[in-house]
């Protein structure tokens, strides 16, 4: 299935919904994983993927997103402040903090078969 980049960005604080095209690819939610993140300006999360779908809920700060599909094309995206990203199983992201970052984070049930961790290609 291919992935609309630009659909994995959820504007929450303006109202945006998830398409229902990325609703379809997405395994079911496991919020025993939720937990709260914290990232400096000086600490970059270098381009990754997983095994399984990842969200992260952006409550302050600024950051750079860049999202990366199997095929090498890519997209960056300025995110801020009550801002979802979706990165489904499979599709590299990472991004550059402008300033101190702070949110939530969680992941979609693990299937058994999954790798877990940061994988890179």
């Amino acid at each position: 299935m291919i992935i609309n980049l630009d659909a994995c960005v959820i504007r929450l604080s303006q109202g945006q919904k998830m398409s229902e095209e990325l609703v379809q690819r997405l395994d079911a939610v496991d919020m025993a994983r939720i937990h709260g993140f914290r990232i400096p300006p000086d600490r970059p999360t270098e381009m990754h993927y997983h095994d399984f779908d990842e969200y992260w809920l952006f409550s302050q700060g600024e950051t750079v997103v860049t999202l990366r599909l199997e095929d090498g094309s890519a997209k960056k995206f300025e995110i801020g402040p009550g801002m979802l990203i979706v990165t489904p199983r499979g599709v590299e992201h990472g991004h550059v903090p402008r300033t101190e970052m702070q949110g939530f984070e969680w992941t979609s049930v693990i299937r058994a078969d999954a790798r877990k961790g940061h994988l890179h290609r």
